[in-house]
């Protein structure tokens, strides 16, 4: 805690002086845009207008309807969630009561060292040591409405587990912990659409789906609300007293036209298929963009080692990605020669590397390079067998295969190189068990089961996707704040697992209270000390507690 506080208080100061240095530059008059309309002047009582459902937008709605705001939530899909509700592999959380039940020593400075790294240190550090001082009380939020964040797990780039998921039923089909985690909350959400509840006349949050938002509305350089697009074709404006963009990232922004923010800052990656649904197209970016908003680290793209190939659509541009959780239990990457090429727990931006690097290409699968995930009873038994029998039995992405001769046949590879390759890491397992400090040449340390060639295992086919897009966001205008993947900063080069709910949650519930603190006499003399991802930027003491 002490280490943790005195990282945030050598760059708290410098921090404040940049937002504040670029707010001053944002004040400057800016072109005209079809994306800006004027508005009127924005009123006390006005609601906090919040731009996307997934659980940045919703841990926002929730905070600011705690702080006595009225809430207006907008999402363009048909029901809330976003890529959030796709998430599998959990939310970080540090000096939690799960981490210590289960024994597992971790501290905030070697979270925020982990996280750091992992980004080659191109993140905001004070934005990192928001995130990491504020996790444990995120797991525990989410504990409090509801999900059972009742398991850890170890995900690549972490030094120890702190990646908190849902323990897998022993029975009937599983539930995902991003699916689960919206769930809860849109039953929150539900709870404050009736006001008998809360003692009150009316109700304070309404919810607005199928309605895409086109642009921002401003007033004397004030963002006091969004043009909206609704389901029936007519566009309407919705005033606020604040803007909340939670909008998600752009790793779906494919098309080969000028908006495409893949194409601008990303060509190389167009070829590639993503994990993010069809809604991931950068729209709070643009809007904000073109109001005059800074952008950070837009080229920064993170490509997922491990999307599975579908063997019924094999060549889909959009995958469904291999949880992070798999490997965690055990499960290893081999080539189609049937051999290791990485640490299948390294970091994410690395495996893929090597995996592009090692493995050959396959015309049927969009000319991706393919690896094989391999797994035994064992590892699939503690992913969860209802969990894993979503991939294997529902998706039908695993094949079942009954002993090494077998996989030899699929992957068209040499028997024996396939035998030395098990025989090796069995190896591996053994010494590091004698030896805590072994690593073996790959530099992996954790080896959770070893594997019996003449047993059944489970293979599928898996390639890399674009999975996420660390830039976005840099700071804010008057009245508009930003939370979640839409923003830039936090993450830096290279995003770790677990770390994107986590954000959601710090960053939305922080955002949600600012702006139930806006007021238009005191935005307007520039008293709000809002930062531009949400952060609230009044005190070093203030910030760091929800």
């Amino acid at each position: 805690m002490t280490e943790s506080l005195n990282i945030s208080k050598i760059f708290f100061g410098f921090y404040i002086f940049f937002v504040c240095k670029l707010s001053e530059i944002m004040m400057q008059p800016q072109p005209l845009d079809p994306a800006i309309a004027l508005g009127k002047a924005p009123k006390a009582h006005e609601p906090v207008v919040i731009v996307g459902g997934g659980l940045a937008g919703i841990s926002a709605a929730l905070e600011a309807l705690r702080f006595g705001a009225s809430v207006i939530l907008v999402d363009k899909e048909a029901d809330l969630g976003g890529n959030s509700a796709k998430a599998s592999s959990g939310i970080n959380g540090c000096d939690t009561p799960i981490q210590e039940k289960m024994g597992i020593k971790d501290s905030q400075l070697l979270f925020y060292s982990d996280t750091l790294a992992a980004g080659d240190r191109e993140n905001d550090p004070v934005l990192v040591d928001i995130l990491v001082h504020n996790s444990a009380q995120s797991v525990q939020f989410l504990i409090d409405n509801g999900v059972n964040l009742s398991d850890v797990n170890l995900c690549g780039g972490h030094s120890v587990p702190r990646t908190h998921w849902l323990l897998s039923p022993k029975e009937g089909r599983p539930l995902p912990v991003g699916v689960a985690i919206i769930r809860a909350l849109k039953a929150k959400l539900e709870e404050w659409r009736d006001p008998e509840k809360f003692n009150e006349k009316e109700p304070r949050l309404k919810i607005k789906l199928n309605r895409r938002v086109l642009g921002l509305v401003t007033w004397n350089d004030f963002v006091t609300g969004v043009r909206v697009l609704g389901d029936n074709g007519q566009i309407e404006e919705i005033a606020g007293k604040a803007v909340i963009l939670t909008t998600g990232g752009f790793s779906a922004d494919r098309e080969k036209d000028k908006t495409s923010l893949l194409l601008e800052f990303a060509p190389s990656l167009l070829s590639f298929p993503t994990t993010n649904g069809r809604f991931a197209t950068g729209d709070g970016v643009k809007m904000a963009r073109a109001m005059g908003a800074g952008l950070v680290g837009m080229d920064k793209i993170q490509v997922h080692p491990t999307a599975f190939i579908d063997p019924k659509d094999p060549g889909a541009t959009t995958k469904f990605l291999a949880a992070e959780a798999l490997r965690g239990k055990g499960a290893i990457l081999i080539n189609h020669e049937g051999k290791r090429f990485g640490n299948e727990l390294g970091r994410r931006d690395e495996l893929t590397k090597l995996i592009i690097q090692h493995c050959a290409r396959q015309k049927e699968a969009g000319d991706m390079p393919i690896a094989w995930m391999l797994m035994n009873k064992e590892s699939a038994e503690s992913f969860g067998m209802p969990a894993f029998n979503f991939y294997f039995k529902i998706k039908g992405f695993f094949k079942e295969l009954p002993n090494i001769n077998s996989l030899a046949t699929e992957l068209n590879a040499s028997e024996d190189d396939l035998i030395q390759t098990i025989n090796d890491y069995n190896n591996y397992a053994e010494k590091r068990n004698i030896d805590k400090n072994f690593k073996d040449p790959f530099g992996k340390s954790v080896f959770p089961v070893k594997f019996n060639i003449n047993e059944s295992l489970f293979v599928a086919r898996i390639a890399p996707a674009i999975h996420y897009t660390m830039g976005g966001l840099q700071i804010d205008k008057n009245g508009l704040l930003a939370a979640g993947e839409v923003t830039g900063g936090v993450h830096g080069a290279n995003r770790l697992a677990g770390n994107s709910l986590l954000e959601c949650v710090v960053f939305g519930r922080i955002a949600g209270k600012s702006a139930a603190a806006i007021d238009y006499q005191s935005a307007l003399l520039g008293k709000t000390g809002r930062s531009g991802i949400g952060a609230d930027a009044q005190t070093n003491e203030e910030r760091q507690e929800l």
